[in-house]
């Protein structure tokens, strides 16, 4: 369902009984011997009177007939709304009762079905207050217990004359009725305050587009947005009939809450530009490499040379890693090798084709793309073909660099099932080479392209330009699942090698303690990618280096600090002015939260301004807003330096809350007894927590660091410092409240010690928990 639900519409209260019913099947259940399969059910809307038919068959040739034989007006509810028709409610309590009385009974369920029918008219209905029985018979029906219970306790009597009695019962159902009828009025009226109290008044008129959320074809109890569809007819206030191209019943009626408006892109795009002078995180992977001549590197002296080895390594050093370098040379190229190991392949949701007709562009960008075009045809990356599936080549350009063609795969993608293969943890890998001594950073040549394509892929992901129609021959960027395709390619190409090698997608960093450690590590890893006939880009290599740059990061000798050129594009960042930017820029930021003391607490005014509704808009900057802005930018200024754990080692974990949030640090002493930081953890309290004393916010901060830090302490014992002592109190009171319970549990599989360290010198945690938005 949608969040911006519709106001609740009332339907008109059904004054006499069997004027109207709610009927609906029921099935398939277990075959009886009288090979009933299905029920029929049925609600009398005025008197809530319930009916269950079992019946063997329920096509729609024999419902119509007996529709067409009786003379019954037939109306259609809106489709995947149960809401609009009570009798599913109904299906819900006939199922529970049969599944109850049938434990004995085995698969003879149609035998209690008039038990079941007798328990459920002698019930009083929420809506009319009187029991369906009283409203359709003008009495109340006998059960078993009515009837011991008159013969104990009731003697017998003469029954009144016949005349008498019918009036009698007249004039009770006359009653009952005009009551049930007040009753019904009042009980729609109290259900609409409640339904209405969020509800959002929404039209559509006929033409509008709207997406429509149905049940997904694979699995019934899943949902998804299909369409779009287009509003043929209003029916009412609630419901529209809506046509959907490609199903099996063409036109159908949804209740508003079910769609949702279609919004169109434009269908026209000659070129893609973008004015922005710096690139986000994210590699753009729709973007095509651009091919450098050069194709083979044999000479490493000029990368040898830029990396100023001869700073740390001595002359034996250089020599032997000259040698493992040619001895491997065919290794290195800035073409793309094609591997032996995988094969991709494109599996589709949908055997509806894909098509669309090229963009036009200018001259200027024709030429572009026929040269990128040709040098992937010499390469052997593409080849002449046509496809009944075709996606577009356009061109990107973006400010300060040269013209990239990529292809947009998004009306295929949207076809495409999803595959998974999980992305290496960005922080575990970061956290393993920065404890180093050596680091060798390798990246392949465009790495996608060195996976082939099946035959069948290569129909899929065919593209066309103005001047022609092409087949890729190996992985194109911009496919949804390459990314995950190619993490699986490097997990199975480095497999058994995880204590010394780390992949990150096309990025191989290999880490050692020792210099003769890693020339093996070195070579260990060049005989896999040379057995599976992949390359490296020359250029990109950082051999045997004591700090690199890797992932956003300077790695290496023990400790890792922000990249100079990522920080740079924190600073530059221009001030948000709407919640678009704020995110962007949060994301960014947050991508270093762990070098910045209490991030989330300073960061509180920026993620407040991101209340509400509306996910986009303008937002009001505040003082607040400025100055968590410049202090975020000021945190990463200051070169912050995190040091690489040491699993050998005690960690001590200092934990401090104040009134805005809880802040932690995890620490290590070194031999000379310097304690530095390892990493830092922070969260802004909601307004619940805000509410706890003081001292279950001190222990909330230490539940909240040991379990986030569970990947460093599990298994270890470990030193807690804080300034307070909230365990001592959360075991005396750990009885008296559910919430204290759950934290005391989550602590018990933990071995460590508490140490008191005042204020005056609990400095570090401390410091996490408050920000100028204290004071």
């Amino acid at each position: 369902m949608i969040k911006k639900k519709a106001p609740l519409k009332l339907v008109p209260v059904i004054q006499e009984v069997f004027t109207k019913l709610n009927i609906d099947a029921c099935g398939p259940l277990p075959i009886t011997s009288k090979g009933n399969r299905y029920l029929i059910t049925a609600i009398c809307m005025s008197s809530k009177f319930p009916e269950a038919i079992p019946v063997s068959d329920i096509s729609s040739c024999s419902d119509y007939r007996v529709f067409e034989r009786f003379g019954i007006l037939v109306r259609h509810s809106s489709v995947y709304h149960p809401q609009s028709n009570p009798v599913e409610r109904f299906h819900r309590t006939l199922k529970r009762l049969l599944r109850v009385l049938c434990l004995d009974a085995g698969s003879e369920w149609d035998k209690h079905l008039p038990s079941i029918l007798l328990a459920l008219r002698t019930v009083s209905h929420e809506s009319t207050g009187y029991t369906p029985s009283e409203l359709v018979y003008g009495k109340n029906l006998r059960t078993p217990e009515t009837l011991v219970m008159e013969h104990w306790m009731e003697p017998e009597e003469e029954g009144d004359l016949v005349t008498e009695y019918m009036f009698k019962l007249i004039n009770r159902l006359k009653r009952c009725q005009e009551v049930a009828i007040n009753k019904m009025e009042e009980m729609q009226v109290k259900r609409k305050t409640w339904y209405d109290k969020n509800a959002v008044k929404r039209e559509f008129k006929d033409g509008d587009l709207v997406l429509v959320l149905a049940t997904s074809r694979a699995n019934k109890l899943a949902v998804q947005w299909i369409g779009p569809g287009t509003i043929l007819n209003k029916i009412s206030e609630t419901n529209y009939l809506v046509e959907i191209p490609g199903r099996r019943e063409t036109s159908q009626i949804y209740h508003i809450n079910m769609l949702k408006p279609y919004y169109k892109r434009p269908e026209h795009v000659n070129v893609i530009i973008n004015d922005e002078t710096k690139n986000s995180l994210a590699d753009q992977e729709l973007e095509i490499p651009y091919l450098e001549n050069n194709s083979l590197i044999y000479d490493f002296e000029d990368v040898i040379q830029a990396s100023e080895l001869n700073k740390h390594l001595h002359d034996k050093q250089m020599d032997r890693l000259r040698e493992l370098l040619n001895k491997y040379s065919k290794c290195f190229s800035n073409n793309p090798g094609l591997t032996n190991l995988v094969e991709h392949e494109i599996q589709l949701v949908s055997d509806q084709p894909v098509r669309t007709k090229p963009y036009r562009m200018s001259h200027r960008q024709n030429e572009i793309l026929k040269n990128e075009i040709n040098r992937m045809l010499k390469l052997g990356i593409i080849e002449v073909g046509e496809s009944d599936y075709m996606s577009p080549m356009i061109l990107v350009e973006i400010a300060g660099k040269e013209p990239r063609p990529c292809i947009d795969y998004r009306k295929l993608n949207g076809i495409i099932r999803t595959e998974y293969f999980p992305l290496p943890n960005i922080e575990e890998r970061v956290e393993k080479v920065s404890a180093a001594k050596f680091i060798t950073v390798f990246d392949l040549s465009k790495g996608y392209w060195q996976i082939p394509l099946s035959k069948t892929a290569q129909r899929y992901a065919a593209f066309c330009t103005s001047f022609g129609t092409y087949r890729p021959l190996r992985m194109s960027f911009g496919l949804k699942n390459a990314p995950y395709f190619f993490s699986k390619l490097m997990a199975e190409l480095l497999n058994g090698l995880e204590d010394f090698v780390v992949p990150y997608l096309d990025d191989i960093a290999i880490f050692s303690d020792t210099w003769e450690s890693h020339i093996k590590h070195m070579e260990t890893v060049l005989q896999r990618i040379k057995r599976a006939k992949l390359t490296i880009k020359p250029s990109k290599c950082k051999f045997a280096q004591q700090n690199v740059k890797f992932l956003g990061h300077i790695v290496g000798q023990g400790f890792r600090t922000p990249s100079e050129i990522k920080v740079q594009a924190v600073l530059e960042f221009p001030t948000p002015r709407t919640k678009t930017q704020i995110r962007a820029f949060l994301g960014i930021a947050g991508y270093y939260q762990k070098y910045i003391n209490l991030f989330s607490v300073i960061a509180a005014p920026l993620t407040d301004a991101l209340k509400g509704r509306a996910k986009k808009g303008e937002i009001k900057w505040t003082t607040e807003c400025e100055n968590a802005f410049r202090e975020l930018k000021g945190k990463l200024i200051d070169k912050p330096v995190l040091y690489a754990p040491n699993f050998e080692r005690e960690f001590i974990v200092q934990t401090d809350a104040s009134n805005a949030g809880m802040g932690a640090v995890l620490t290590q002493l070194t031999e000379q007894g310097e304690e530095h930081p390892i990493l830092y953890l922070s969260k802004k309290f909601s307004e619940v927590e805000k509410r706890y004393c003081t001292t279950e916010k001190e222990c909330a901060s230490i539940v909240f660091a040991i379990k986030r830090l569970h990947y460093y302490l599990d298994g270890n014992s470990f030193l807690v410092m804080t300034d307070h002592n909230p365990l001592v109190w959360l075991n005396r009171n750990v009885s008296s409240n559910p919430r204290l319970m759950r934290w005391a549990l989550a602590l018990q599989p933990y071995n460590f010690r508490i140490v008191h360290r005042s204020g005056k010198s609990h400095k570090n945690a401390d410091s996490l928990s408050r920000s100028v938005i204290d004071n």
